[in-house]
């Protein structure tokens, strides 16, 4: 066993780490999507709540202004009778009747001019949520194509890489492939570990020490005891 094919299984490792990085990278592109959708829909929610807030305010409003028309018009009636009453008594009821309507007209139109500045107050908040909801909308579409694209990026680099480590794997001897497949499948995508103080670079896990000597000595490849990685030695000269 010589030490150019820790080497190579140096190169899978590398790759492996690479492809696990990348995979990493693209599980939180629809975290980062998720983020903007939420903020997309909490502010909907928003504008809906204070366009049924605004609607609401205008019907009270409407409703006063028909309520000041009919007390109006009653009051112009009122006067028209002053004007033909007959005797005393009438004249003072009359009077009476039209003092009461202008209290009554004045105390809606207070009304109606507090809803009206209600209303003026809730259309420019839902006029504002609306533009910021526009601006929202218009980033929200752009992380959608941005995620999307990094995504196809991500994957057209994964499935390089994939490739590349494929064709270096048919390369190693048939024993040393075969731990390598399996080791790769059941441990998150890694397959090879480096020597690092004693210990198992992958695991952690503390290596015998004439374990490490053999490993030192490349003659052959051995495996972690603990996670089953293949297990190499790097020299950093």
């Amino acid at each position: 066993m010589s030490v150019s094919l820790y080497n190579v299984l140096n190169d899978i490792r590398l790759i492996d780490d690479k492809i696990k990085e990348l995979n990493k990278k693209k599980n939180t592109k629809p975290t980062l999507l998720m983020e903007s959708r939420k903020k997309l829909t909490e502010l909907e929610s928003k504008s809906k709540t204070k366009g049924a807030e605004l609607e609401s305010e205008m019907k009270k409003y409407k409703h006063l202004e028909g309520v000041v028309t009919e007390e109006k018009d009653k009051l112009q009636k009122a006067e028209v009778k002053l004007n033909v009453v007959k005797n005393s008594k009438e004249y003072q009821a009359i009077l009476k009747e039209l003092s009461q309507l202008k209290k009554t007209v004045s105390s809606i139109e207070e009304q109606r001019a507090a809803k009206q500045t209600a209303t003026e107050t809730l259309q420019k908040e839902f006029d504002a949520i609306s533009a910021e909801l526009k601006n929202i909308a218009r980033d929200y579409e752009a992380v959608m194509v941005n995620v999307k694209d990094d995504l196809l990026n991500i994957e057209s680099q994964i499935t390089d890489l994939a490739d590349s480590k494929n064709k270096i794997v048919e390369t190693i001897p048939a024993d040393v492939k075969t731990i390598y497949v399996k080791a790769h499948a059941n441990k998150g995508g890694v397959g090879v570990a480096v020597v690092n103080a004693n210990r198992c670079g992958a695991c952690n896990m503390s290596l015998p020490m004439q374990l490490c000597n053999e490993i030192l000595k490349g003659d052959q490849v051995y495996h972690c005891p603990s996670c089953q990685r293949l297990i190499i030695y790097i020299s950093k000269e």
